[in-house]
């Protein structure tokens, strides 16, 4: 039985691993709400730039996967490709490079960024994030994996980026910790920093399969910058991560 996943998460929400889920539009973990998915879960997302899961300041993820049963988020699609859907974005309270607040790039309306380096927007472990990168521009397009101003409270590790149409990961400043990485075909960066991000990226592998080809003008193993692109200089908080 599928069971159909879109719109807002208020409160505890648990999904149940028995259940293969459709991801029908944009799932939206608002403050103060948890949603957890079990180790096991399968999420099957609608082709589309609109279906991804997106975690607000204050709300919490727990996805606590195993490595005998990952949580699995993939394309619907009979013959899935890079691109299909959005992806996995968070959103935290920890600074980023100028300090204050910044706008989620996919939904203005989300704010992140602030004074929390500790923040704490969940766990993610054993998590397979497949054939995300949907894009509504060439400027406005998903990773497989967004950190926006993600604290040093929230866990993440053993993550899978499986044919992203943009990069695999991207850190958007933040504290967050991210070990045991792997970014498998990516089509643009397979790790990339902007605005001030200052954690670490432990034991993380990118790779292209063989003939593998990007789309891409410019894409990189480690895109990075200090601030937003590199247009503010001048701004305290600049990146200061290790890799």
């Amino acid at each position: 039985l599928d069971k159909e996943l879109s719109g807002p998460v208020a409160g505890n929400v648990r999904l149940d691993a028995s259940v293969t889920y459709s991801l029908v539009g944009t799932l939206s973990v608002k403050e103060s709400a948890t949603l957890t998915i079990p180790a096991g879960t399968v999420i099957k997302a609608k082709k589309g730039f609109a279906s991804y899961v997106i975690v607000e300041q204050g709300g919490k993820i727990m996805a606590k996967g195993t490595a005998a049963k990952p949580i699995i988020f993939t394309s619907a699609e009979s013959n899935p490709k890079a691109g299909d859907w959005g992806g996995l974005i968070l959103n935290g309270k920890a600074p980023i490079s100028g300090g204050g607040t910044a706008t989620c790039e996919m939904d203005a309306s989300v704010v992140y960024g602030g004074n929390v380096s500790d923040d704490n927007s969940g766990v993610l472990e054993f998590v397979e994030l497949l054939y995300t990168g949907a894009q509504n521009s060439e400027t406005v397009e998903h990773n497989g994996l967004t950190l926006d101003a993600v604290g040093s409270g929230t866990t993440i590790n053993n993550i899978y980026v499986y044919k992203s149409a943009d990069d695999a990961i991207e850190f958007f400043g933040g504290s967050v910790n991210v070990q045991n990485l792997l970014a498998v075909s990516c089509d643009d960066d397979c790790f990339d920093v902007t605005q001030g991000w200052n954690g670490t990226l432990d034991n993380a592998y990118g790779i292209w399969e063989n003939d593998y080809t990007s789309t891409e003008a410019d894409p990189r193993g480690i895109e990075a910058d200090g601030n937003f692109d590199g247009n503010y200089p001048d701004n305290a908080g600049q990146s200061n991560f290790t890799m």
